[in-house]
C-alpha cells in the first residue's frame, strides 16, 4: 500500500505539467506558493465521539504550489470560470493528538491533492470562490481486530481525501494574497475495505499565497465561443467496482477482517442534454449486480431469512446534472432504486447519490468515447462503492 501511495504521488506532482492552454506552464507569470492552516472540528456523525473521541479537533498545516490561468493565453473555458486556480497541495492533520477514549487509537492525516479554486465574484483586489481538493491520504492508525476495534471509522492506511469550501481573498500587495477559508472535509476509501465509516470534518482557516511574478487586477476579455453539440445526447456505459460489506464483519466478529471484496457492476443508459456549453442534464437508468452474502448475515444477525427473498441484481433510475470543462465533466448524480432484494440488514438505502468526473475522447464516426471515475453513496455520507466506468456518447 505503501508503494501505491508513492506511485499516486508521482502522478499527481507530474498533473499541473498538462494543460490545454496555448502558453500555460511552469513559467514564473503562473506560479504561485502558499502556506495555510487550519482548525479542524471533527463532526459526530456515526457516533465517533461515543466511540472513540473525547475531544473535538485538531490543527492542520499545509502548502501549496498553484499554476494559474491568464486571459492573455487562457482559453475560452477558463476565461468562462474566471480563470480558476489549480494546485498541488500537501498537509498535516494531527487528528491522533485528539483526547481519545482508552483503548482507541485515531492517526494523523498525510495529505496530498490536487485543488481548484475559482473566482465567482471579482471586484478589484478582492475575490470570493469556491475552493475543491481531492486527493490521497496516509493514515498512521486504522481499525485492528485486535488492538483498535472501536475505530469502525477508518480501515486502510490509504484512503481519499475530499473537501469542498469557500474561500475569500484579498490581494494587498501585487506579489501576495492573503484569503480566509471555510471548509467541509470527508477521508474514506470508498468501502474498498472493512469496516470504513470515514470521517468527516468542518473547518476554518487561512491562507499566505505569494505569486512570483506580479499580479494585474483580472478584466474578462471576450474569447470566441467553442462549437458544443447542442440538444439530445444517448449515453451508454457500463461501471464496475468493489464493496467491502461492513455487515458481514459484524455477523461474523472481528475474526472476519479483512472481509471478502465483493463485485459490483452497472450497465447504465442516460438520456441528456446539453443546453450551454457549461451546463446538461440527463435522465437515466441502470442495471446493477451486486455479489453478496445476505442470505447468511441474515440467519446469523437476525436468525430469519427475508420473506420477500433475495436478489444480486436490482435497478434504479437516476436524474444526473452536468457541469463541462473542455473535455472534462463533473457529474451529481441522485437515484432511487426501482427494484431491490437484499435482504434484512442490508446496507443499502432507497436512495443513492453519486459524484464523479468524466474526460471524453475524441469524436469518431459512431459517436464519443469517455472513460470515468465516481463514488457512490448511501444516506448522504456512507460511502457504497467507487466505480470505474467506460462508455459512449452519441
Amino acid at each position: 500500500m505503501k508503494k501505491l501511495f508513492l506511485i499516486i504521488s508521482a502522478l499527481l506532482f507530474a498533473l499541473p505539467g498538462f494543460s490545454e492552454e496555448r502558453k500555460t506552464g511552469f513559467v514564473k507569470e503562473h506560479m504561485n506558493v502558499s502556506v495555510h492552516s487550519r482548525y479542524q472540528l471533527m463532526l459526530d456523525t456515526h457516533g465517533i465521539y461515543n466511540d472513540m473521541l473525547n475531544s473535538y479537533g485538531s490543527v492542520l498545516t499545509g502548502v501549496q504550489v498553484g499554476l494559474d490561468t491568464h486571459q492573455a493565453d487562457s482559453s475560452w473555458w477558463s476565461n468562462a470560470y474566471n480563470y480558476p486556480s489549480l494546485a498541488l497541495g500537501f498537509s498535516y492533520d494531527n487528528v491522533g493528538s485528539m483526547n481519545m477514549k482508552p483503548g482507541t487509537n485515531l492517526g494523523d492525516f498525510y495529505n496530498l491533492y490536487l485543488a481548484a479554486e475559482f473566482d465567482f465574484f471579482r471586484a478589484g483586489i478582492f475575490s470570493l470562490g469556491p475552493v475543491l481538493e481531492l486527493g490521497i491520504s496516509y493514515t498512521t492508525d486504522k481499525y485492528s481486530p485486535r488492538r483498535n476495534i472501536p475505530n469502525k471509522f477508518i480501515g486502510s492506511n490509504i484512503v481519499a481525501n475530499m473537501a469542498a469550501g469557500v474561500e475569500a481573498a484579498l490581494r494587498f500587495h501585487p506579489h501576495w494574497e492573503f484569503a480566509l477559508t471555510g471548509y467541509l472535509i470527508h477521508h474514506s476509501n470508498g468501502m474498498t475495505h472493512t469496516p470504513n465509516l470515514g470521517t468527516n470534518q468542518s473547518a476554518v482557516g487561512a491562507k499566505l499565497k505569494y505569486y512570483l511574478a506580479p499580479q494585474e487586477t483580472d478584466r474578462k476579455i471576450k474569447v470566441e465561443k467553442p462549437d458544443f453539440p447542442k440538444g439530445l445526447r444517448w449515453n451508454i456505459y457500463t461501471a464496475f467496482g468493489g464493496h467491502s460489506c461492513d455487515w458481514e464483519l459484524n455477523a461474523k466478529g472481528p475474526e472476519a477482517y479483512p472481509v471478502k471484496f465483493r463485485l459490483r457492476a452497472i450497465l447504465g443508459a442516460e438520456m441528456s442534454w446539453r443546453y450551454h456549453r457549461l451546463l446538461s442534464t440527463g435522465l437515466g437508468i441502470e442495471g446493477n449486480y451486486a455479489d453478496n452474502a445476505y442470505r447468511e448475515m441474515d440467519l446469523l444477525l437476525r436468525g430469519t431469512e427475508d420473506p420477500d427473498g433475495y436478489s444480486s441484481f436490482y435497478t434504479s433510475v437516476h436524474l444526473a446534472q452536468y457541469l463541462h470543462y473542455s473535455d472534462f465533466s463533473v457529474n451529481f448524480t441522485w437515484g432511487v432504486y426501482t427494484f431491490k432484494k437484499t435482504g434484512l440488514v442490508e446496507d443499502m438505502g432507497r436512495c443513492f447519490q453519486r459524484i464523479g468526473i468524466r474526460y471524453h475522447l475524441p469524436e469518431f464516426k459512431v459517436g464519443q468515447a469517455f472513460v470515468g471515475l465516481g463514488m457512490r453513496a448511501h444516506y448522504l455520507d456512507r460511502s457504497y462503492c467507487i466505480e470505474y466506468s467506460a462508455g459512449i456518447t452519441f
